[in-house]
């Protein structure tokens, strides 16, 4: 836990209930939140029609996030779903058509909806499709991919790991990193964007994003993680366990969500 006395009301959110697990510049970020309102995102893939008990401290962190005064987007992984994050899983995810990506990003939107205002002024739910489905791919090798170091990407834990486990890892899945980093710059060139936020399971993409925006524009941007929910042996929840706890009610009943917890382990 952070000695770290913060002047912003997010961070002191943050920071009271538990959810801070590691910040690229705490200070730096304070700093920028109490000088007015700052706009920063969490990126969701679309490989179900919701989210679990998982994505809660996300969601939770995003809502805070609104209610502070500041300006939370939400981004739906339209193109990087179709690449699949390696971040700490031991296989391949399976690849999604179009249709079954839009159908879980409509579903996903239900869910934010209860927690976030979307109105003019408010929150924005955006997909990176809109930027990722038209790149040419020799010209993102030449102008973007030349700014990632290999050896630098093979270090980052949650590819270390896998490989180390002698699980494979193919050229598609290494490259969702660049992709992150590149959703990054994005959000940063049309939305002012300077703060990426996650679960720990990100911080590796997310500090490779905001070195790659140092690199390509000079600017400083920020990277905030919360600690994983995990089950008593420490495992994280997924959507692909048994089991899933789903935050939507069509999913999970809300008495199985309340039995679900009452009957966790105190671990």
């Amino acid at each position: 836990m952070t000695t770290y006395r913060p002047k912003s009301d997010f961070l002191g959110v943050m920071i009271e209930r538990g959810y801070l697990a590691d910040c690229t510049d705490l200070q730096a970020l304070d700093e920028a939140l109490t000088r007015g309102p700052v706009t920063a995102y969490i990126g969701y893939d679309a490989t179900a029609a919701s989210l679990h008990v998982g994505h809660l401290l996300n969601i939770m962190m995003l809502r805070w996030f609104q209610k502070t005064g500041n300006r939370p987007i939400t981004l739906m992984g339209g193109g990087t779903t179709k690449v699949g994050d390696p971040s700490f899983r031991s296989e391949e995810r399976p690849l999604l058509d179009d249709a079954a990506i839009q159908r879980n990003i409509d579903g996903m939107g239900q869910v934010f909806a209860r927690y976030l205002d979307y109105g003019p002024e408010g929150a924005r739910m955006l997909n990176n499709a809109e930027w990722l489905d038209g790149l040419n791919y020799l010209e993102f090798l030449r102008d973007i991919g030349r700014h990632f170091s290999v050896n630098r990407m093979l270090s980052f834990e949650s590819v270390k790991s896998r490989l180390d486990r002698e699980q494979s890892l193919s050229f598609l899945e290494f490259n969702y990193m660049i992709l992150q980093a590149y959703d990054f710059l994005e959000l940063y060139r049309r939305y002012d964007c300077r703060l990426q936020m996650g679960g720990s399971d990100q911080w590796g993409n997310i500090t490779a994003g905001a070195e790659f925006i140092r690199r390509t524009s000079g600017d400083v941007v920020h990277g905030l993680v919360t600690p994983l929910l995990t089950k008593a042996d420490g495992t994280k929840y997924g959507k692909t366990e048994s089991g899933t706890v789903w935050v939507d009610p069509e999913l999970t009943s809300a008495y199985a969500f309340h039995q679900f917890f009452l009957n966790a382990e105190d671990a």
